[in-house]
């Protein structure tokens, strides 16, 4: 490990000797011109709203992009030529990478059977003598300390199959039942989630997480006035994120007293992420995202899920409802 340190150490002072480069040359004699900069950034944004167009609002965001293209190219043919880099420069910075590269290959990437997810070879040997010791055994203790493990590794396909085992012996185990409704919460199943963390938070009234998730649960199912009991068991148990759970409980009680149906929908389903104004949280900012100016797109990436976001079956109704508050936003 340390041969890869020095060696990224290495790569770093190349690049910044290269960086450093301009500083010892002949000062331009007229600042740059920052017309080219706003083309690239107005050609970022036509491209964005691009890939979520249709029909001929697609065709018409594509023709300008190549107006963009052109533009930019016509700007840089005034432009000096590009900065060419040295034989030597060039060849020590790719055998710099090269060597990089053998490093970090020899000591992080996996390569214990059936690893996916797990980076770090020690932790997945750790977490390979956990499953080799629960087959042994047997023992519910023993499947629980693998689960918990993968689990904490964010190994979460491994982590469902060792709280299963658990409940198979102990159908009540607090930590097993729990950690399956959170499961089933982050997979896009609240209503499923609830069973189980109900009989999680009955079981250890004073534990924080399972109070957060049936709440999250609740909300998400449009619940917003079960889900601030839920919340407000957290703090009374001494849940650590106290003032982000105070927001989430002010935004439930501001859905119950909304009257605007499109508010009431982003209320129960998208602000726990987004956050309650659009201005983003563990989902990204809505208010002012070039994406909302695309119905289509944003209808899809709800009703059908993208990336960390779950799919949100909306009706019809409530679906329009919701893009009409979006797009005023």
């Amino acid at each position: 490990m340390t041969l890869a340190y020095l060696l990224l150490a290495l790569l770093l002072l190349l690049a910044l000797a290269y960086a450093l480069g301009p500083f010892r040359s002949r000062p331009e004699p007229f600042p740059k011109s920052p017309r080219p900069e706003e083309l690239k950034a107005e050609l970022e944004v036509v491209k964005t709203l691009a890939k979520e167009a249709l029909g001929e609002e697609r065709k018409r965001l594509l023709a300008q992009a190549v107006r963009l293209e052109r533009q930019l190219a016509e700007l840089g043919q005034d432009s000096p030529p590009p900065r060419r880099l040295s034989p030597a420069l060039l060849g020590g910075a790719a055998l710099g990478l090269l060597l990089l590269g053998a490093g970090l290959w020899a000591y992080t990437v996996p390569r214990l059977p059936g690893e996916t997810i797990i980076t770090s070879r020690n932790e997945a040997r750790r977490l390979g003598e956990l499953e080799r010791q629960a087959e042994r055994s047997g023992k519910a203790a023993d499947w629980l300390a693998y689960a918990n493990e993968a689990y904490a590794l964010q190994d979460f396909e491994r982590a469902v199959r060792g709280y299963l085992r658990v409940i198979e012996q102990e159908p009540r185990n607090p930590q097993a039942v729990r950690r399956i409704g959170v499961l089933l919460f982050m997979s896009g199943r609240p209503a499923e989630a609830v069973q189980a963390l109900q009989i999680a938070v009955q079981a250890e009234p004073d534990e924080p997480e399972g109070w957060l998730f049936l709440g999250n649960a609740y909300f998400q199912l449009g619940r917003p006035a079960q889900a601030i009991v839920a919340w407000e068991g957290y703090l009374k148990a001494g849940g650590e994120a106290r003032a982000q759970v105070e927001n989430l409980i002010a935004t439930a009680r501001s859905q119950l007293a909304s009257e605007d149906q499109g508010q009431r929908v982003y209320l129960a389903h998208c602000a726990a992420c987004h956050g309650a104004e659009a201005q983003g949280g563990s989902g990204p900012r809505l208010r002012g995202n070039p994406v909302l100016r695309v119905p289509e797109a944003v209808r899809e990436i709800v009703l059908k899920g993208r990336g960390q976001m779950p799919a949100v079956p909306l009706g019809e109704g409530e679906m329009e409802a919701l893009l009409a508050y979006l797009k005023g936003l």
